[in-house]
């Protein structure tokens, strides 16, 4: 189901969606690690991000704590110390190839929007088990309706 929300009286479509898998994908690179998102709708959003971020996604999908902690776990225990907490991350534009996401913190009865990677937004919303939207435009524009056949698990290239 489609939520809206209103940003300077105008109504932002977006849509609920999950943390499909890490994969990894051909590129002119080599293989290229990929975090995918399902949005409710079914739809399959894949978005290339580096390999210190698909390690962090991928160990926090499954469960994996790290005896020390890594970059998020540290901002995630910065902004609980600061008392404040993360509403909700939304990935909310593409341009030029370059997908953009806000992180949507909550303090007392203020929120707060910080400009930040999708890779780095995804990695902190799994530890926190925040809902993660995507605004309906990029689905529109980068979405599609099943993985790619050449993604590979990353557990096969890790």
């Amino acid at each position: 189901m489609d939520k809206a929300f209103n940003v300077l009286n105008v109504n932002i479509f977006v849509l609920v969606a999950e943390v499909y898998g890490v994969f990894a994908a051909p590129s002119v690179f080599g293989m290229s690690p990929v975090v995918v998102l399902r949005s409710e709708d079914g739809r399959i959003l894949p978005i290339y991000i580096g390999l210190a971020e698909a390690m962090a996604i991928h160990t926090a999908l499954k469960g994996e704590i790290p005896p020390r902690p890594m970059t998020h776990d540290l901002l995630i225990d910065i902004i609980s110390r600061l008392n404040a907490k993360v509403e909700r991350v939304i990935i909310d534009d593409l341009i030029d190839n370059t997908f953009y996401a806000r992180l949507v913190l909550r303090r007392n009865d203020t929120t707060i929007e910080i400009d930040a990677r999708p890779s780095d937004s995804i990695a902190i919303a799994v530890r926190t088990s925040c809902p993660i939207f995507i605004e309906e435009k990029v689905l529109d524009e980068a979405g599609t309706e099943e993985l790619p056949s050449d993604f590979v698990e990353f557990d096969r290239v890790v």
